[in-house]
């Protein structure tokens, strides 16, 4: 029974550890879950607090995953996990009876449950909470030197989150993801399909111009909120947009406004002339910093930028004169293996120290 009790303890650790490191990586994607649940809610005064409840829950499903993996202060853990189960259950039970048409979230994008798959999901970590932990009475006392491994292992999660709030995700499970081809709208059967990657662009005329995202070499500046980028953000732009039209790029802005909107704001004006609008959800996945680039090759996604680490005239002439193919190898496995690396730092810590 003892082994039964440590394995359901760690089996239910490790989904919620990896399911809020999931989160965690991508802080942008969990606002938007959490903002699609106050929608469905019909809390939508608390819209402004959807990146805060969203890092927040996921840091609390990490942390709690490293508590029960690694066995510290049993009791208060195994009452704050079967609260969380218990609330996430409930909610589940919600959208199952009124089945709106939103994911749950539970692992960020690298899988999509149904509502009913999600529902079973919970139940199963209930069955293995209530095996791990019931009767309180019979929790073993937790050797000392876990209570070293997991504020190291607290530690280390905080700063990824860090990390990944000034950063786009270090492996990206979206729609939009590097290898992706982009589809123009007319040749899907079902255009409100968020699993295909399309992105429909239109100038300041309000004309549709799909077609200019899938033809030549693209490098798109993705704003999702342009009275947030600044004046010194836009000249970044600008100048990203300038080096990258001398190496044969072309090289376009794609804006969640109006040109209203954007004449307004200081410094946007400049790159006016080459800027498309687009639907901010579609930016916002595209890629998830606010001013970050994308590169891509006949519809092909190769890689992407954060605002802050847009890429220099060096980088894209390498790319300009390097195989696609090996460009998109390349520069994306950097950050798998780095987030490979740390889950394997992590759990290093808390299964063997």
């Amino acid at each position: 029974m003892r082994v039964i009790r440590k394995f359901s303890a760690g089996l239910v650790g490790f989904v919620l550890f990896l399911s809020g490191v999931l989160k965690l990586m991508d802080p942008v994607g969990a606002r938007l879950v959490v903002e699609e649940y106050f929608q469905f809610l019909h809390l939508g005064f608390l819209h402004g607090l959807a990146g805060l409840v969203g890092s927040g829950l996921a840091l609390t499903e990490a942390l709690l995953g490293a508590a029960l993996i690694t066995g510290v202060w049993r009791k208060v853990t195994a009452i704050a996990t079967g609260a969380l189960l218990g609330f996430f259950t409930l909610l589940t039970v919600v959208l199952c009876i009124w089945n709106p048409p939103m994911d749950c979230g539970c692992f960020g994008e690298i899988v999509h449950l149904t509502h009913v798959q999600s529902l079973l999901k919970n139940f199963v970590l209930l069955g293995l909470w209530a095996l791990a932990f019931l009767p309180f009475s019979k929790l073993e006392p937790t050797r000392k030197v876990k209570y070293v491994s997991f504020p190291i292992t607290a530690v280390s999660v905080v700063l990824f989150l860090f990390y990944s709030a000034l950063s786009i995700p270090l492996v990206d499970f979206t729609t939009f993801k590097p290898g992706a081809e982009l589809m123009l709208p007319e040749e899907i059967d079902d255009p409100l399909d968020d699993r295909t990657p399309t992105l429909s662009v239109s100038d300041a005329a309000g004309q549709y111009v799909d077609s200019l995202m899938v033809e030549g070499e693209m490098l798109a500046v993705s704003v999702y909120n342009p009275a947030k980028v600044g004046a010194e953000g836009w000249e970044r732009i600008a100048r990203l947009m300038r080096e990258a039209s001398s190496l044969g790029y072309n090289p376009v802005v794609l804006a969640a406004a109006t040109p209203e909107q954007l004449e307004s704001l200081t410094g946007a004006p400049e790159v006016l002339s080459a800027t498309y609008f687009a639907d901010r959800k579609k930016l916002l996945t595209l890629n998830r910093s606010n001013g970050g680039a994308t590169y891509v090759s006949d519809g092909l996604i190769v890689t992407k930028w954060s605002a802050r680490r847009l890429p220099d005239k060096e980088k894209l002439t390498e790319l300009s004169e390097t195989d696609v193919t090996e460009s998109l190898l390349s520069e994306n496995n950097s950050g798998r293996l780095k987030f490979q690396a740390f889950l394997l730092y992590v759990f290093a810590v808390m299964l063997l120290l």
